[in-house]
């Protein structure tokens, strides 16, 4: 027997191979809405990431208030330079509580909203690419 190329039985030419999962069905992706309706696992670390970063915010602004505002009384307590000091006839932790305080609060609480607000709006930018709302 030889082997040339009048003794093939077969098919000449190519020969086409193909996988055995080219008859599964593709692979759909879904959007970060879809993922965060479903609860996947892709959409619950979407969900965390958000929760977290609001949480950082608020633990931020708790410390802040914790080491500004909360140790006022260990000052007034510790030095009584401080407690005995008077502003045109008003002792000074008077000025301080009463007055100081609040624009201060307000500013802690003006950026809070905003840090909130901007990684709400990143959130949303992230489960609707195509809103653009200000």
């Amino acid at each position: 027997m030889s082997d040339g190329p009048d003794d093939r039985t077969g098919p000449t030419g190519r020969v086409r191979v193909t996988s055995p999962l080219t008859t599964a069905s593709t692979h759909v992706r879904r959007s970060v809405r879809q993922e965060i309706d479903e609860s996947t696992g892709v959409g619950e670390i979407y969900m965390r990431s958000l929760i977290r970063s609001q949480l950082r915010a608020a633990i931020t602004v708790a410390v802040t208030l914790l080491l500004s505002i909360g140790a006022l009384p260990l000052v007034f307590l510790t030095f009584d330079a401080v407690t005995d000091a008077t502003v045109l006839g008003v002792p000074l932790p008077w000025i301080v509580l009463g007055v100081l305080v609040y624009p201060f609060l307000f500013t802690i609480g003006w950026l809070y909203i905003r840090q909130a607000e901007r990684a709400e709006r990143d959130f949303a930018a992230l489960v609707e690419p195509g809103s653009d709302d200000p």
